[in-house]
């Protein structure tokens, strides 16, 4: 029988799995519902009304077996998820280019911002190494939020990038509660960026999420 949703989960309730093409829907559905809505860049830029962006980024992903999900034991129940995929070097250079394709459109705006990040964090000139995985997104189902999930879910990429031999684990907290999750959990802070000195061509402030989202901080742990 599965474990009642209003209840507190053990550990042993939850098993965390590899993401697969076969859960590409409900992958994609549970970003709509619980990460969408909630993502600073997301739902702070313009259109306001526009929340789904970047699925063919995000969703191929999914080839690499770097993505992993959270199911309630003996159920197929995905609970929470966390997309991970390899990044290069030139990754703030490939994301600039992407970003100009898109052009002036919402998912252009957050590609911007999010090549500005990866620029400033620079982590393979700063750690030295040659082979990182990158955590894009992650997110729970909010009947479940409260048993740790984010962290196992985290705790479960490091196991996985050690094995397929990455050197370093990366990810750009947009979200208060994601970098205090990852300040807990002993990952290095390797950068900042305040979203109120983010500022467009017309010296607009680009991105005004609620409080206490007030920066974008990249996070590192290496092995």
């Amino acid at each position: 029988m599965a474990p009642n949703h209003s209840h507190c989960l053990s550990e042993d309730d939850i098993e965390i799995k590899v993401i697969t093409q076969a859960d590409s829907k409900r992958t994609w559905d549970l970003m709509g519902a619980y990460f969408f809505p909630d993502e600073p860049l997301t739902y702070s830029s313009e259109p306001r009304d526009e929340l789904l962006v970047g699925k063919e980024f995000l969703l191929s992903n999914i080839d690499h077996g770097t993505c992993l999900k959270a199911v309630l034991k003996g159920t197929d129940e995905i609970v929470g998820l966390s997309i991970c995929g390899p990044k290069g070097p030139d990754e703030a250079e490939h994301m600039q280019k992407e970003a100009d394709a898109a052009g002036n459109t919402k998912w252009g705006t957050i590609l911007n911002f999010l090549a500005k990040v990866e620029r400033d964090a620079n982590v393979y000139e700063r750690y030295n190494v040659t082979k990182v995985l990158h955590v894009i997104t992650t997110c729970v189902d909010a009947k479940m939020r409260g048993n740790n999930i984010g962290a196992r879910l985290y705790n479960a990429a490091r196991e996985m990038a050690i094995v397929k031999g990455y050197e370093l684990l990366t990810a750009d907290c947009t979200s208060f509660y994601s970098a205090r999750i990852k300040e807990q959990l002993g990952w290095e802070l390797v950068n900042v960026i305040y979203y109120k000195d983010y500022l467009d061509s017309d010296n607009k402030q680009v991105f005004r999420p609620h409080r206490p989202h007030e920066c974008c901080k990249t996070y590192a742990i290496r092995f």
